[in-house]
């Protein structure tokens, strides 16, 4: 008995190197991606091969969502978390048959970054009859890492000079950059105006910036003509939304100094003369004044100023209407009174001019007398 039993054990050691030795579970690779960014989908494909000595039977692939720790679990989304692997009528898969599924699973948006394990389970029964299977169960682990690429927006301010004179304006070049992985989506920027000066940008939206991208914005700031001078400050102010949905922001602070301006100057020395001229009742001169007052006070855009003169413009016009409605009768009168005397001149000297002598014509009826 024992020689007959002998080539058999013989044998077994002989082959166990060409099928190799029966594993107590069957080999189960998972494919899916290590690493995710939130809001996406992860497809796990489930290869497995029978390494076993038995038969499986009604074998499926399950993610539960019970069994996704809480950590997590509010932030995954299961697409689609069973499947078999044999669909057949004999739902059994053979010693050495090789089979594969593929589940899939959503991950929210907001999800913070980090590396997350979700239970896998291969469930269903073993044996090599259908009538002594029993259950069987293995567990694998789904392991990924949460990557957030976040957007870093930043401001880059050139290094021209910032002075700017009343009334006038300046061009101030920068640089918006994108220096994050992730893209920054609807960006916005915005520059506060106050009551010494104005703002504007050639740029004030860009839609999406990706990682590496950079955009030439220009801001123009116009001082007020009656603005004080010195130094200031204003705010760029870039909002933006990351890939994510979160709203960002940046600020950069751009300084310059606001300085005296001649045209200021003859503004206000051509208003005071104008009133000066007005007390006076010298209302030609005055009008004169308050009219190259308005021009320059129109080339700071003092849009006020230039209505208050205005308003001025017109005073002084009536003034001037009045003043010759006022002269106009006596001028009238002087001038008549004038004529009628010499209009009586000018009859007295006709009538002196037109008499006859009386001398001459009495001396030649006398008779001469001769001695």
């Amino acid at each position: 008995m024992v020689k007959k039993v002998l080539p058999l054990v013989i044998i077994s050691f002989l082959l166990i190197p060409l099928y190799g030795a029966a594993d107590p579970d069957p080999r189960v690779d998972l494919v899916y991606p290590s690493q995710i960014e939130p809001g996406k989908q992860i497809i796990i494909e489930v290869k497995l091969k029978n390494t076993t000595s038995e038969m499986l039977w009604d074998l499926a692939a399950v993610i539960e969502s019970n069994n996704i720790p809480p950590e997590i679990r509010d932030y995954i989304k299961i697409i689609d978390g069973e499947e078999k692997f044999v669909e057949d009528n004999d739902h059994s898969i053979n010693v050495q048959d090789e089979v594969s599924v593929k589940l899939s699973i959503e991950v929210d948006k907001n999800v913070e970054a980090g590396t997350y394990t979700i239970p896998l389970k291969i469930k269903g029964e073993i044996g090599n009859c259908r009538q002594g299977c029993k259950p069987y169960l293995l567990m694998k682990d789904i392991q990924f890492k949460i990557i957030k690429e976040y957007p870093s927006i930043k401001i880059e301010l050139s290094s021209t000079p910032r002075e700017v004179l009343q009334g006038q304006s300046i061009d101030i070049p920068f640089k918006v950059s994108n220096y994050g992985l992730g893209y920054g989506n609807n960006i916005k920027l915005n520059v506060p105006s106050t009551n010494n000066f104005s703002t504007s940008l050639d740029v004030d939206s860009i839609g999406l910036m990706k990682a590496n991208e950079s955009r030439n914005v220009t801001l123009n700031i116009t001082a007020k003509g009656d603005a004080p001078s010195g130094a200031y400050k204003t705010d760029i102010i870039i909002e933006y939304f990351d890939s994510y949905g979160t709203k960002r922001a940046a600020t950069e602070s751009v300084s310059f100094t606001i300085k005296d301006s001649a045209l200021v100057k003859d503004a206000e020395n051509y208003y005071s003369q104008a009133n000066s001229y007005f007390e006076k009742k010298n209302y030609s001169k005055s009008l004169e004044y308050y009219q190259k007052s308005k021009e320059a006070y129109q080339k700071l855009g003092l849009t006020e100023k230039v209505n208050e003169i205005e308003a001025k413009i017109e005073i002084v016009n009536n003034a001037l209407e009045s003043s010759k409605s006022s002269v106009g009768p006596s001028i009238y009168i002087a001038f008549g009174v004038l004529l009628s005397a010499v209009t009586m001149e000018i009859g007295v000297l006709l009538g002196t001019l037109m008499r006859k002598p009386k001398s001459s014509s009495k001396q030649s009826s006398i008779p001469k007398t001769e001695y």
